[in-house]
């Protein structure tokens, strides 16, 4: 089906007009539609947007402005707070969605080369998941269409095209994306601006302020790590918060590092929720792990501290080889010596990534719900499910996941899988004896999953303490010399999706692979 049938058949050249955009390309390029397909697309969306990738500036330090690749955003129909902006930031809108509304959502592609829209977490059909096949060149458009069907948590957008992902990320392409739901909206959980939205990245920034990505083969290997802290677009923020309760979102936005995350004041992490939503009950602990994509949802009670307070949020000290030997060259996973004018901060270094200052307004009385919403059926182990084993190595200056590397269409047999279909797979994390190894977060596409258990790595190490493996995830990290077995039930979509590491260096050299769903 060429595209200009399909946009006669789906009436979407009126669009294409009303947003000033060319013709859109579609899944129909690559995929083709169904009959069945073609009658969802035609129905009127509950929300519809434009979401534009371009460059800018942003004054993100004193002196020279710096210059960024950044989303913005229209909603051409749906609820007024379905895009609201981040304050003094260049990250992209934070889209809120429903549970159950059908979502258009046209991106289009300002920037010099080619790119696509991942929407990480979300279950969606596979036009839609934003493989890189399906990347569209300068100047194109490319329409989304897709129902909610995702838990209310905390998921997000970035760019997914092969080999430039990490750059794209890495030069401002993200943002968040909320959904919500009547279970977490019974709760009652803080709200308004006692809901805190943090995406911690770290930049390299030269002596004129501009981002630095050179994208060496040591940077590929190790992943690129920053010398500034960066909370939501800003460095290393104060904000002014009431004495009351306050919902902490985070995510881990940055391209490799992995943060150790604590509040000052022996405050604990009240964890609530990760990848895929909100837990059945609240995690109580010293330090949170965070690695490359993860996120996680926070409760902290402020209600006790005196005006004028601040309450830091930190990312504590760890060694560096608990991240890996991998981290060791360079100086922790960053850049080379006499490399870049700017030496990058170790992995596991300790700094400060935001700070609250306690206001003079109090909170009402609050308290943490003792239960939060149950999980379904598909959360019960099956140990009888089918179970396979994916290596993650280092070899021939290649990381590997599953012995293999990324081809664009390439899929092998024990890679193919049933629509719903539910299997365990076990990440194994190698080691080698070049002392080449590195913590992995692996994120699959398509489906959350639950962790079933660990074995082998160092239990000494400092980043395990912090690990939550008590809900829903997309997103698992595994240290070195550790087996994680995960078990999915995989997406009802047919079709290509992708598996792959999160440290985005370490995707784009090739840790990736499709699974297709039959």
């Amino acid at each position: 089906m060429h595209r200009r049938d399909l946009l006669r058949l789906l009436g979407l050249s009126t669009l294409a007009g009303a947003a000033g955009c060319s013709p859109a390309s579609s899944a129909s390029d690559v995929l083709g539609l169904t009959p069945r397909d073609a009658g969802a697309w035609a129905q009127a969306p509950d929300v519809d947007l434009v979401l534009t990738a371009a460059p800018g500036e942003v004054a993100l330090l004193p002196g020279e402005p710096t210059r960024v690749w950044r989303f913005t955003g229209e909603r051409l129909s749906g609820p007024a707070d379905t895009l609201t902006a981040l304050p003094d930031s260049y990250l992209g809108p934070v889209i809120r969605l429903r549970r159950g509304q059908r979502v258009r959502i046209r991106f289009v592609n300002q920037l010099a080369e080619d790119s696509i829209v991942h929407w990480h977490g979300l279950d969606v059909p596979e036009h839609a998941d934003g493989h890189p096949r399906l990347a569209v060149g300068a100047g194109r458009d490319y329409v989304y269409e897709f129902t909610v069907t995702n838990r209310a948590g905390t998921y997000w957008y970035h760019p997914h095209p092969h080999m430039r992902t990490g750059a794209q990320v890495y030069h401002g392409l993200a943002g968040l994306l909320l959904v919500s739901d009547p279970d977490e909206d019974a709760l009652g959980l803080p709200s308004g601006g006692r809901e805190l939205l943090c995406v911690l990245q770290d930049r390299l920034v030269d002596s004129r302020n501009q981002l630095l990505y050179q994208g060496t083969m040591m940077e590929m290997m190790n992943g690129v790590l920053g010398d500034r802290l960066l909370v939501s677009g800003q460095v290393q923020p104060t904000r002014d918060v009431d004495a009351a309760w306050h919902r902490v979102r985070l995510l881990n936005g940055s391209n490799a590092r992995i943060y150790k995350i604590a509040w000052s004041h022996d405050l604990p992490m009240i964890v609530i929720g990760s990848d895929g939503g909100l837990l059945e009950r609240p995690l109580v602990q010293p330090t949170l792990t965070l690695a490359p994509g993860q996120r996680a949802d926070l409760l902290v009670d402020l209600t006790a501290f005196a005006a004028g307070t601040d309450v830091r949020l930190e990312s504590v000290a760890y060694p560096a080889e608990a991240a890996g030997g991998v981290g060791m060259m360079g100086g922790g996973m960053g850049r080379m010596g006499g490399m870049g004018e700017t030496a990058a901060l170790p992995q596991g270094a300790a700094a400060r990534l935001m700070t609250l200052r306690v206001g003079a307004t109090r909170g009402d009385a609050w308290a943490v719900p003792a239960r939060l919403p149950s999980f379904d059926a598909t959360w019960a182990p099956q140990p009888a499910a089918p179970v396979r084993r994916v290596p993650l190595r280092f070899q021939r200056m290649q990381w590997l996941l599953g012995d293999r590397t990324f081809a664009m269409e390439d899929v092998a047999a024990d890679e193919t899988v049933r629509a719903g279909s539910t299997h365990i797979w076990e990440f194994i994390n190698m080691p080698n004896g070049m002392g080449m190894e590195a913590a992995h977060p692996i994120h699959i596409h398509g489906r959350q999953f639950r962790v079933l258990d660990r074995r082998g790595s160092d239990p000494a190490n400092a980043l395990r303490e912090g690990i939550v493996d008590a809900g829903w995830t997309d997103t698992v990290l595994v240290l070195p010399g550790e087996t994680v077995r995960v078990q999915v039930t995989f997406t009802p979509h047919p079709g290509l999706y992708l598996y792959h590491c999160h440290i985005l260096e370490h995707e784009d050299m090739g840790m990736m692979r499709n699974f297709r769903v039959v």
